[in-house]
């Protein structure tokens, strides 16, 4: 076996090491393992990469009445994870992998509102966020088709290919009504 082909072997057993260890580490709620200070966002879903620890996090903008904020309330920030958790915007040359199609449409009714938007990396998947208040608390919850049904979004983790591109995209959730854990490789 040349150095070459060895090389490669262990780099892919390392990969696959490092896929399960971050898939796993982040199956839980989405903001889970970060630190929080008064006044930070708070996280609805979470996008994880295979490069390194840091994490794009989207939120939605709320008053105190729960009411969502302006015309385009759903938004990203990187939760810098390997600068103890410091939180950073999405860069105008990150907003095509990481950022949000431009247009949200809301709706609302008697008892919550839903904010319809596309994450630019996966257009073909709308993203529903469905904001509604309990118990004097505001609750957001990220929806989007998971494995051929309605799942309740909680990852995106994508395995970034070397050099460069995406190797795959793969989408965790739990499963609609029932809770049950899904995923989808794409």
């Amino acid at each position: 076996m040349s150095a070459r082909s060895s090389f490669a072997g262990c780099r892919r057993v390392v990969c696959l090491i490092a896929v399960a260890v971050v898939t796993n580490a982040h199956s839980g709620l989405a903001d889970a393992t970060a630190p929080r200070a008064p006044g930070d966002p708070t996280s609805i879903f979470l996008v994880a990469k295979s490069e390194n620890k840091n994490q794009v996090h989207f939120g939605v903008k709320l008053d105190q009445a729960c009411n969502v904020v302006g015309t385009h309330p759903l938004y990203g920030y990187w939760r810098m994870l390997e600068k103890n958790g410091e939180i950073e915007p999405i860069l105008s040359r990150e907003v095509r992998a990481y950022g949000l199609d431009p247009v949200q449409r809301i709706e609302r009714t008697a008892d919550a509102t839903t904010i319809y938007a596309r994450l630019n990396a996966i257009p073909d998947r709308q993203l529903r966020v469905t904001v509604t208040q309990a118990a004097g608390r505001c609750e957001a919850r990220a929806m989007m088709p998971i494995a051929g049904g309605d799942a309740h979004l909680r990852l995106i983790y994508i395995r970034l290919a070397w050099p460069f591109g995406v190797d795959y995209i793969l989408l965790r959730g739990s499963r609609l009504p029932a809770g049950g854990p899904v995923e989808e490789k794409l």
